[in-house]
C-alpha cells in the first residue's frame, strides 16, 4: 500500500513533474472525463500532457468520461454515442501512454431480472473485445469502476464475464461506502485479486463527498488489504492541499 500511490488531478497546471517523481508518485488524468473538452479542444490538451510528462516514468492513469453514458444502451443513438466517447478516452490514453483507463461500470442495481443482467454483461463482454481491437496498439489496462451497484457480486460478474486478462477492477471506496447491504471487508473479499487499483476517499455513508480520509480510515483499508493479501496501487480521489505531506502522512501511518 505504501509504494504504489498516485494521485488525482483535473487541472493540468496542478501537475508538478519534478515534485512527483521526487515522491515517486503516480498520477491519475481526470481532465478528460468532462464532456465539454472531449467536445472541443482534448487534442489541444493532449499536447500540452504530452510536453509535461516527457521523462515521466511513474504509473499514469486516465480516468475516462462516464455522465450519461451506457454502451450497452438499446437505443442505438445512446449505444453509438457511448461507444465514441469511450473510444476517445482509448485513443487518448495511447497517446499519453497510460498504464490504466478507468471507466464507471454503469450497472444498474435496480435491474433485478437474472437473464435481463446476464444479456447486459454478455454485451458488455462483446463491446470490450470490439472496442479494445480497435485500438489494438494500447498497451495499457482496462479498470471497470464500482459506481451504483449495491453488491460487489454485479461488479464481479461483470468482469469476470468480459474475462480479458487486461480488464481489472478499480474498487472506488466511497462508491462502496453508499451502500447498506455489504461492508468494506466484502467489497474486498468478493472482488479480491481483480482489485488492480483503489480510488481512496471517504464519506459519512450518504453522500459521495470525496473527503480526506482520517487515520483511522487509512489502518482499516492497510488492514482489509493485508488480511486478503492485496497490494493494489492507491489513487488519492479527494482534494490534496499540499501533496508531499499527505503522501508522506499515508505512508507514516
Amino acid at each position: 500500500m505504501y509504494n504504489n500511490i498516485v494521485n488525482c488531478i483535473s487541472i493540468i497546471h496542478d501537475f508538478n513533474k519534478e515534485k512527483y517523481i521526487e515522491l515517486g508518485t503516480g498520477l491519475e488524468i481526470q481532465d478528460f472525463a468532462k464532456p465539454d473538452l472531449l467536445d472541443e479542444g482534448w487534442e489541444d490538451r493532449v499536447e500540452e500532457y504530452k510536453r509535461k510528462l516527457d521523462g515521466f516514468s511513474n504509473i499514469l492513469s486516465l480516468h475516462g468520461p462516464f455522465l450519461d453514458l451506457k454502451p450497452v444502451s438499446p437505443d442505438k443513438t445512446i449505444r453509438k454515442a457511448s461507444y465514441n466517447r469511450y473510444l476517445s478516452a482509448l485513443y487518448i490514453g495511447k497517446e499519453l501512454n497510460t498504464d490504466y483507463i478507468i471507466f464507471h461500470s454503469q450497472i444498474n442495481p435496480w435491474i433485478k431480472e437474472p437473464k435481463i443482467k446476464e444479456l447486459t454483461n454478455k454485451l458488455n463482454k462483446k463491446f470490450w473485445n470490439e472496442i479494445i481491437k480497435e485500438v489494438k496498439d494500447y498497451k495499457g489496462k482496462i479498470l471497470i469502476e464500482n459506481i451504483f451497484e449495491d453488491d460487489p457480486i454485479l461488479t464481479k460478474e461483470l468482469v469476470d464475464t468480459i474475462d480479458l486478462p487486461n480488464v481489472k477492477v478499480c474498487l472506488d471506496i466511497g462508491h462502496a461506502m453508499l451502500e447498506t447491504k455489504n461492508g468494506l471487508e466484502n467489497w474486498i473479499k468478493e472482488l479480491n485479486n481483480r482489485i488492480e487499483y483503489i480510488h481512496l476517499h471517504w464519506n459519512d455513508g450518504i453522500y459521495d463527498q470525496h473527503n480526506r480520509p482520517s487515520k483511522e480510515n487509512i489502518i482499516l483499508l492497510k488492514d482489509l488489504l493485508d488480511r486478503y493479501n492485496l497490494n493494489p496501487i492507491i489513487a488519492l480521489e479527494y482534494n490534496v492541499d499540499d501533496i508531499e505531506e499527505e503522501i508522506k502522512r499515508i505512508r507514516r501511518i
